[in-house]
């Protein structure tokens, strides 16, 4: 991992400076309020903060450079307690190395006054300092700790989200883009055979496929869309399919204008008409009816898609292939449980009832 020893992290400084300056103000009035030799104590606190500095610096290059992050809570709190504890010791040394040789002559003044001798003030200097720097570098890694781990929770939280919305978008347009490829081939032959016999519906064929294509290819791009726009992919569908039945489709829509600028997913109502088709009206001999209908109240609206089915058949959610589960995979992922979609059979007919949440914006 390359990172910086000293960071760039605007952030990290101003917490890293308002630690310093609370540490700073309290030492200068504990020195002037209590302590004698102001000098030497105001000297040694102007070297001790760069070189507290430097051993919090030097613990968060041992911490990305050696993933500490990683360590459960007991290693954590042995790693932490060593290294403030040796960190401390050396920090201390270093500044009363740095500044005991300039007042000498007033340590030994003040240990001649104290009945003691130099060693023994350095001595105590040296533990008391030490126990006092590696609290102070402890607590500075506690906190350090604290706010890289909100940061990395945080951080894991957001790519998470991120993951689960590029999974939630492929597998969106993965469902919307299963146009059945047995109604595309049913097209390309059916335009085959009627460009020489009726070159005008030929033409008008082509124009609705590509219509279905193009609508099918660009709704993906999006999880809604209005109602008058699906309406209209439908009309061009069924189009098409009466092409390929001929009499033996009777379509019938009863969707009241005051709906057309709902938003509903995309290509579901035409996946729906397509099922009623492929499991109900393509098994008449004689052909028979498709109704959709649509009723809405404040919160909802809901669809109703009847078809007519063979009289010894009854068709179920499982019976009428992929294309209910597909809806049902949809809706789950656009609503959670707040839309839903449910089938009957009744009086040879087959009842597909989708009830969403009412959107309009």
């Amino acid at each position: 991992m390359n990172f910086n020893f000293f960071p760039r992290n605007k952030t990290f400084w101003m917490y890293h400076g308002s630690i310093l300056l609370i540490m700073t103000l309290a030492q200068t009035v504990i020195i002037l309020l209590w302590r004698e030799e102001i000098l030497f104590n105001f000297v040694g606190g102007l070297l001790w903060l760069p070189l507290f500095t430097l051993a919090t610096l030097y613990y968060r290059y041992l911490y990305k450079n050696h993933q500490w992050q990683e360590l459960n809570t007991a290693k954590n709190i042995l790693v932490v307690t060593s290294y403030s504890l040796i960190g401390g010791l050396i920090v201390t040394v270093i500044m009363l190395g740095s500044i005991i040789p300039f007042f000498w002559e007033d340590m030994n003044k003040a240990a001649a006054e104290h009945k003691t001798t130099a060693s023994t003030i350095i001595t105590q200097m040296l533990i008391g300092n030490w126990l006092q720097t590696q609290l102070f570098i402890g607590g500075w890694i506690f906190v350090y700790i604290s706010i890289t781990t909100k940061q990395r929770i945080k951080e894991a939280d957001v790519t998470n989200l991120k993951l689960q919305n590029s999974l939630k978008e492929a597998q969106l347009a993965n469902l919307t883009n299963q146009l059945n490829p047995h109604f595309l081939f049913n097209t390309l032959n059916n335009i085959k055979f009627t460009v020489r016999k009726d070159p005008l519906k030929s033409e008008k064929m082509i124009t609705d496929l590509s219509d279905i294509l193009r609508y099918s290819l660009e709704s993906s791009k999006n999880e809604k869309v209005q109602l008058s726009d699906e309406l209209e992919i439908v009309n061009r569908y069924i189009a098409i399919i009466k092409v390929h039945m001929e009499n033996r489709l009777h379509f019938e829509s009863d969707i009241p204008e005051n709906l057309y600028s709902n938003f509903i997913p995309p290509m579901i109502l035409q996946m729906l008409i397509e099922n009623s088709i492929k499991h109900g009206i393509e098994k008449l001999r004689y052909g028979g009816k498709v109704q959709l209908m649509a009723e809405a109240t404040a919160h909802s609206i809901t669809f109703k898609i009847t078809n007519d089915i063979p009289h010894t058949e009854i068709p179920t959610t499982q019976s009428t292939g992929i294309g209910l589960r597909n809806i049902e995979q949809r809706l789950k992922l656009l609503y959670g449980n707040a839309a839903t979609i449910s089938t009957h059979g009744h009086d040879q007919q087959f009842i597909v009832t989708l009830t969403l949440p009412r959107e309009i914006r």
